[in-house]
């Protein structure tokens, strides 16, 4: 049978261009406090001169050897706030730690308690003679001292306090006097700095914690600009280790353990002995469940299994023996695991890799006091799938072991070191990495709460640790699966999600706030629960998937599963699915196809009405295979692969020319830019039905995490815009980019109209929050044609305060989509041809 299959159309990005945010990047800065300079001075000199002391006055044994350093807090003053790129120092050796979120203090890690780098701003500060004075075209004179943005907002300056470094949640929470907690402590090292940075961290800390006699095996997670350690100590000891080191940035409680994952009971069915799997080709992608391991002499299975690994020597062997992970292995396999039975045999498209991260919820790695290795199991597990299989390989990865974030005292929280670990396993230094993770099921004490007010009360039911990581593909649940067994059994039984399409009565959903990407992105089959009375049950077949069991020696290779497992697994068998089908796409790309091909049902429009908790509950909607992975007559979708610079140097003209012929006359300047991509959408697509037609745009791309204070902050961020129905490209490009608006004679930037972009479903404030960003528009034909351009613009993050990672480069895929009659044949040969032509700089 020939292959109909019309594949994914391949664009280019049309023009780059030198670029600035119209808001000037800021807004309006800080009011600055009014105090009398001199006197600030001396107050301030005082407070360093202190410093000088409290460090003579150590004792020598006071500190570990490996400590030379400082901690420094700098406090602001009431309702000040300050300036924290103004307050380090490279030449003195002062770095800028960060800034604490609650009380916008900055830590600063300085190699010289003197701090004479300061001390000068202070004298700037006080000098009258360095007041520079402004006046307005109205009359309004302003003045402005040396260092002003440095030093007025200043409060206090000292050697930091634990209060100084604690979290939130440490400064609420009242410890017991003398009982020993679990505490997470980020200290000076990180991939992102000298690896003597790191190993000094860890030799202070370790050595510390023997002399506390709290020794204990230290579990570390490595991030970007951090070394993060787990230790179980007193509040007192805490403070000593603090003390006796000169690592520690930041400390905060670890989160609570991690609760039970309840799982279906196996159902027997045929024996499958004599099943024929034939195995995919050798370069096939490959699907890596992070679970409990798999069944490696399962008959259903063995033939694709292409690797079985552990997270680490605590896990004895690769091989499931509580059952998870191969019902997980089954449903990434299948799309329909029933139906191979029936067959007797099955085709492989993509490989199963198995990395088994625990034995059994609540035991060994996975029970309570083992809650801090999560991170680093996390990706030991990602790491030896990948050694055991060095070949380049397209691999989607997928992790359903989450952990309740309502438990107290992580009700609220989002940001943790485990969601740390997982931004940093698909950032992957810059190459992309899969993670699919599930968003977790509701807690099963709620289920009848839950049922008798579904589908509301599930917005209560908030997403699990580690799915509320941005760079993640989360997946929530939905069910079409509504109908109970024609049984006398199920005769007084009810099932509780009652409309085909609507979302699970498993399913977490997303956080509320401004500040939270959406969450979860997608939701995918994730089974039903039926009622009876007062007792719940989700083992009812005809609810649930049918998947293969690791009791296959007992003889049940058959089983059930349902809930976010179910859905996470199904997820990332479509992520195989558009690789088999595109093997050249980025892993950026196929997170981008999943969410930019999904869509709202009937019902869950019915059931959430409002925009805001359609999103929490069902994120973009139910992908489509088929949308994501081809085109259709009706339906031209477009992926354009590209990356974006943090920054760049350009030589520019002087505004002044120089006097002498010898003399440059350039300089240069840091400039962002702005990339834009022009939709060929021809007139001969307008007709006299002026038809309907839906345009999709989606943004993916992988940031670089880096956390601090119990927040996440991104090395890059970037966002898109579009030119509207009835704005001309002009307006548009002077609309999203203040370099391109026009100036009056006083040399300043002349205000324009402003006209908007389509009507969008979701709207850029809420898209812009996630590093997948996705949007629907619907109208007529006739709004859409004419090459309307998009933008994709540069939103500065972590990476612009660090001088060696200024000028990085961060990929990013946008895809586009039309629908509508004819599209399909009409922008084909446009876009091909506009792939060969040069982009225009």
């Amino acid at each position: 049978m020939a292959d109909t299959r019309l594949p994914l159309l391949r664009g280019r990005i049309t023009t780059v261009d030198t670029y600035e945010a119209p808001q000037g990047g800021g807004g309006v800065p800080p009011a600055m406090p009014s105090l009398d300079p001199k006197a600030h001075r001396t107050t301030l000199l005082q407070q360093l001169d202190a410093i000088t002391q409290q460090v003579k006055a150590r004792a020598e044994i006071a500190r570990d050897e490996l400590a030379k350093r400082e901690i420094v807090a700098v406090r602001p003053a009431p309702n000040a706030q300050l300036a924290p790129d103004q307050l380090d120092d490279s030449r003195a050796d002062a770095r800028l730690v960060g800034v604490m979120p609650d009380s916008g203090t900055v830590v600063l890690d300085v190699a010289n308690a003197d701090l004479e780098y300061l001390r000068k701003k202070l004298d700037a500060f006080a000098d009258d003679a360095k007041v520079k004075t402004r006046t307005a075209k109205d009359g309004t004179v302003t003045t402005q001292r040396g260092n002003e943005r440095a030093i007025a907002p200043v409060g206090s300056i000292g050697l930091a306090e634990l209060e100084d470094l604690g979290g939130a949640q440490l400064r609420a929470e009242a410890l017991p006097a003398d009982g020993p907690c679990w505490f997470e402590i980020g200290c000076r090292g990180g991939y992102r700095n000298p690896a003597e940075d790191t190993n000094n961290s860890r030799a202070q800390i370790a050595r510390q914690i023997h002399r506390l006699g709290a020794s204990q095996k230290l579990d570390e997670f490595l991030g970007p600009e951090q070394l993060y350690f787990f230790v179980r100590l007193t509040r007192a000891q805490l403070d000593e280790l603090r003390k006796a080191t000169d690592c520690i940035y930041e400390v905060e409680l670890a989160p609570q353990p991690l609760r039970d994952l309840k799982l279906l009971d196996d159902l027997s069915t045929k024996d499958v002995a004599d099943f024929a799997l034939e195995q995919p080709h050798e370069n096939a992608p490959s699907v890596v469940v992070l679970d409990t391991g798999i069944a490696t002499g399962h008959p259903l299975l063995k033939s694709a299994i292409l690797t079985a690994t552990t997270a680490g020597p605590e896990i004895p062997s690769p091989e499931d023996t509580y059952g998870h992970g191969t019902k997980m292995a089954g449903l990434a396999l299948y799309r329909d695991v029933g139906a191979a039975v029936e067959r007797g045999s099955a085709d492989a498209t993509h490989w199963l890799q198995s990395s088994r991260l625990l034995i059994a919820p609540g035991y060994g790695t996975a029970a309570d006091e083992n809650y801090e290795k999560w991170p680093v199991l996390t990706e030991r597990a990602v790491r030896s799938a990948e050694d055991a299989d060095p070949r380049p390989r397209n691999r989607a990865f997928v992790l359903a072991v989450t952990r309740s974030m309502q438990d107290p005292p992580l009700d609220g929280i989002a940001p943790t070191l485990w969601s740390q670990a997982v931004d940093q396993l698909a950032f992957r230094g810059g190459y992309g990495r899969l993670m699919i993770v599930s968003a977790g099921n509701a807690r099963d004490a709620q289920w009848l709460a839950l049922a008798e007010q579904h589908p509301q009360l599930q917005l209560s039911e908030k997403i699990h640790q580690p799915a509320q990581a941005s760079n993640a593909l989360t997946v929530g649940a939905f069910t079409a699966r509504v109908e109970l067994p024609n049984d006398k059994d199920y005769a007084e039984a009810r099932v509780v999600a009652t409309k085909p399409g609507g979302i699970s009565p498993y399913t977490s959903t997303g956080l509320v706030g401004n500040e939270w990407p959406i969450k979860p992105d997608v939701v995918i089959e994730g089974g039903n629960l039926a009622i009876f009375g007062t007792l719940t049950d989700s083992t009812v077949p005809t609810l649930s998937a049918l998947t293969t069991s690791h009791r296959h020696t007992h003889g049940s290779p058959i089983g059930l599963m349902s809930m976010t497992s179910e859905a996470s697994a199904r997820a990332a068998r479509l992520a195989a699915h558009i690789w088999s089908l595109e093997p050249k796409l980025r892993p950026e790309t196929v997170r981008g196809l999943i969410v930019h091909s999904a869509s709202w049902t009937k019902a869950m429009v019915g059931d959430f009405p409002g925009l805001n908790d359609r999103l929490q509950a069902c994120g973009y909607g139910v992908p489509s295979e088929r949308l994501a992975s081809e085109c259709a007559q009706g339906v031209a979708t477009i992926v354009v692969e590209d990356s974006m610079p943090n920054a760049v140097i350009e030589e520019e003209p002087k505004k002044t020319p120089p006097k002498r012929a010898t003399t440059k006359t350039t300089e240069r300047k840091v400039r962002r830019k702005v990339k834009l991509y022009r939709l060929p959408l021809p007139e001969s697509l307008l007709s006299d039905a002026d038809p309907d037609v839906e345009l999709r745009v989606t943004l993916s791309y992988f940031t670089e995490p880096n956390k601090f204070g119990r927040r996440t902050y991104n090395g890059l961020d970037l966002k898109w815009d579009m030119q509207g129905p009835q704005e001309s490209a002009d307006a548009f490009i002077q609309r999203i980019n203040a370099l391109k608006r026009p100036t009056g004679a006083d040399g300043k930037r002349l205000k324009i109209e402003k006209a908007k972009s389509f009507d969008w479903d979701v709207g850029i404030e809420r898209r812009s929050r996630g590093t997948v960003q996705s949007d629907r528009w619907r109208g007529k034909m006739s709004a859409l044609v004419g090459d309307k351009l998009i933008a994709i613009v540069p939103v500065l993050g972590w990476w612009d305060q660090r001088k060696a990672l200024k000028w990085q480069d961060m990929k990013f895929s946008l895809v586009v989509s039309v629908f509508g009659p004819g599209v399909y044949a009409a922008i084909k040969s446009k876009v091909e041809v506009e792939a060969t032509i040069p982009v225009e700089v």
